[in-house]
């Protein structure tokens, strides 16, 4: 990355840099959703829980408040809910303003993809010892396909928005 900067220096310094910022948000999010890898797997964590039932979360509110009422464990359930849901925020906005992509299909395609390949290696390494138990949730991937399509939206309708300012500027000058 450094070499690029160097060799380069300001050619398409804007492109380089959105470029580079998805590299490191693909690596947060690796992160994120495998967390540490034991490569000495541990077999007391090898386990497969599967969640199968869409919208399963809501329901899961529902019970939580009406035992417990707005309690931590609500508000967590809640949190982690959201945090499925921007997680793949980002990457919408990446396939719009790096990727080119404009096609709306194209991109709840790539992002559903996306978080299935996420689903399934926490699965299979949860299977094999290898991360902290995780499970394959279908919510999940409900909630991160329409947080990067949302974020596909947000990005698109930002770089029209540019496009026209940058256009009338141009114009007036």
């Amino acid at each position: 990355m450094a070499l690029d900067f160097a060799k380069n220096r300001t050619k398409h310094l804007f492109k380089r840099f959105v470029f580079y910022s998805f590299i490191i948000y693909l690596l947060n999010v690796s992160f994120i959703t495998a967390g540490r890898i034991m490569i000495q797997p541990d077999r007391s964590w090898a386990t497969i829980i599967i969640q199968y039932i869409p919208f399963y979360f809501v329901s899961d509110w529902i019970a939580m408040y009406r035992l417990n009422g707005a309690d931590w464990l609500f508000w967590n359930s809640i949190k982690l809910s959201f945090y499925n849901l921007i997680m793949l925020g980002p990457l919408g906005v990446y396939l719009s303003l790096l990727f080119n992509i404009n096609n709306i299909k194209k991109v709840a395609i790539i992002v559903f993809l996306t978080s299935l390949t996420i689903e399934s290696y926490q699965l299979s390494f949860s299977y094999f010892g290898m991360i902290i138990p995780r499970s394959f949730d279908v919510d999940d991937l409900i909630l991160n396909t329409a947080g990067g399509v949302i974020g596909f939206a947000l990005g698109d309708l930002a770089k029209k928005v540019y496009i026209k300012t940058t256009k009338n500027q141009y114009l007036q000058s």
